[in-house]
């Protein structure tokens, strides 16, 4: 018994080592080079981003495409029109690589170490698998996470250019309906693919007359003027000039202008896109129409523009003037 299970081994071991060589050399030898390697793990991905993720205070790195999953989840509602979602991922991408050191970027400019930040207010927002089921709940996480998959992976590669340049993509959540304002009204300097364009597209969005109320002390504090007691002709403040947009450019409280901008930001008000009340008690009452600062892509806008049959090409052609959509230069995918 035990010579046959010997032969049966020895057997097996011809066929396994031997047998394969003979039908190589049959069929005309070993090849004569080694077979090609495999592409280098994330090449379908993109390059590699380092990101500081603002929840753990440490830098992560990240292929670019995957990245940009958790970026599309948290700047954008899921239940957004797929071409809206594929709008928002061609700009977080044209965003990202504008910040990639390797391709020439300068960085996280809070965080040196870093290519960029999960901090919305610095760099981008972005948000883990974890934080996306608690948002979505476990039931809808697959389908959510698939259908923002899918539109990454749907213009993977592709950026928004100017100029044979990547832009500054910048985009806030909705316009109010006033469309989009001038690069130079908010922040000083024209930029020729972020002009005003008409937006009328925002369906029902967010923060459509969201109010804040302010004592005259908190409010004379906050913009570092003495607000006159209200008299008969109410509070001495008054807007001297909007923008061609419609918001407020210019606003005198007493004897002190101030621009739009800056009692949006010293106020912490949604827009500039507002008016004000006196309450009966002498409070003032600001309310606000949009949200952000209103320069780039209306996200909502966007949506809107989906729903009417309009590709995320068009979209981003609409929102930053004279661009071109195409895969960035030296990058390999």
């Amino acid at each position: 018994m035990r010579g046959f299970f010997a032969g049966v081994f020895v057997f097996v071991l011809l066929a396994v080592l031997v047998l394969p060589a003979a039908i190589v050399s049959l069929l005309g030898g070993a090849p004569t080079t080694a077979p090609t390697p495999p592409e280098p793990a994330g090449t379908e991905e993109g390059p590699t981003l380092k990101v500081f993720v603002a929840a753990s205070g440490k830098v992560k790195e990240m292929p670019l495409e995957r990245y940009l999953i958790g970026v599309v989840a948290a700047e954008m509602p899921a239940e957004f029109h797929a071409e809206a979602l594929k709008a928002q991922a061609v700009a977080a991408r044209t965003y990202a690589l504008r910040r990639l050191k390797s391709y020439g970027g300068n960085g996280c400019p809070k965080h040196p170490e870093a290519d960029i930040c999960t901090d919305p207010t610095c760099c981008q927002g972005w948000m883990s698998d974890a934080e996306l089921r608690q948002r979505w709940g476990l039931f809808s996480y697959p389908g959510y996470h698939e259908k923002i998959a899918e539109a990454v992976a749907a213009t993977r590669g592709l950026v928004v250019t100017y100029d044979h340049q990547l832009i500054e993509p910048v985009y806030h959540a909705s316009c109010g309906g006033l469309g989009t304002e001038d690069a130079e009204v908010v922040w000083g300097n024209p930029v020729p693919y972020l002009s005003h364009v008409e937006c009328t597209y925002d369906e029902n969005p967010p923060h459509m007359g969201d109010q804040v109320e302010f004592t005259l002390a908190e409010l004379g504090r906050r913009l570092e003027v003495e607000v006159a007691v209200p008299t008969s002709k109410g509070l001495d403040m008054a807007i001297l000039s909007r923008t061609k947009a419609g918001r407020v450019k210019d606003l005198r409280v007493g004897r002190m202008t101030f621009s739009g901008v800056e009692v949006r930001k010293r106020l912490g008000l949604n827009s500039t896109n507002f008016n004000w009340r006196l309450t009966a008690d002498g409070k003032v009452v600001f309310t606000t129409y949009g949200n952000g600062h209103a320069v780039g892509m209306c996200q909502y806008g966007a949506n809107g523009l989906a729903k009417q049959g309009k590709d995320f090409r068009a979209i981003l052609q609409h929102y930053y003037t004279g661009v071109d959509i195409s895969p960035p230069p030296g990058v390999s995918y």
